[in-house]
């Protein structure tokens, strides 16, 4: 097994906003556990937008993410040659797009220990076959995934129906205090060292 000091983590999202108690808030938060324990530690985020401007201020090594909207084909390709090259020991990620994409790049690049964090989204706005559609899309390919979070009970749920093992399954919901913070913290690091003894 690794230790710290030869792991590498990426974060992959597709998150341009912080949102208070989010999933991004408490991954820096991770990060900065990881980076003090001697972790490498990488994100994938579009430039130019708060994730990305907080994770710099960290001192976090951030990598542009490049979605190509009509080719989604050369998005996996370069997002699967990215996998090669920096061969991360554990890959996380967050949001539809970066979960569903990520799954399809690592699907041929070995020895690639996947997590997502499903989050809460609000979908009072949407209509109920798009409601259906994100949800669908969320759940294709996800028992491929090592791990998986999500901030709801019902997340949890969902994530088990769609094939993942109980036991893969953790409950993170948002942070409302540094108590809870901590806990979430806590969750990740020991999440990721069993990953990494797997």
């Amino acid at each position: 097994m690794r230790g710290w000091t030869r792991a590498t983590f990426l974060f992959i999202s597709t998150q341009d906003t912080l949102e208070p108690g989010g999933v991004e808030e408490r991954w820096f938060a991770v990060m900065a556990e990881l980076v003090s324990r001697g972790a490498t530690v990488r994100l994938l985020a579009p430039l130019n937008t708060e994730v990305v401007e907080r994770a710099r201020e960290l001192g976090i090594q951030v990598d542009p993410y490049m979605l190509d909207k009509w080719n989604v084909v050369r998005t996996r390709s370069r997002l699967r040659k990215y996998l090669r090259r920096y061969q991360p020991t554990v890959v996380h990620s967050t949001g539809v797009e970066a979960d569903a994409l990520l799954r399809w790049a690592a699907r041929r690049v070995e020895g690639m220990r996947v997590a997502h964090t499903l989050r809460a989204v609000c979908t009072s706005g949407l209509r109920r076959t798009m409601v259906v559609l994100v949800r669908r899309v969320a759940e294709l390919g996800l028992s491929h995934a090592r791990l998986v979070f999500a901030e709801t009970e019902e997340l949890m749920q969902e994530a088990v129906s769609a094939g993942m093992r109980p036991a893969d399954v953790l409950y993170d919901p948002p942070t409302t205090g540094p108590g809870t913070l901590a806990q979430s913290v806590r969750r990740h690091v020991d999440a990721y060292w069993q990953m990494m003894a797997d």
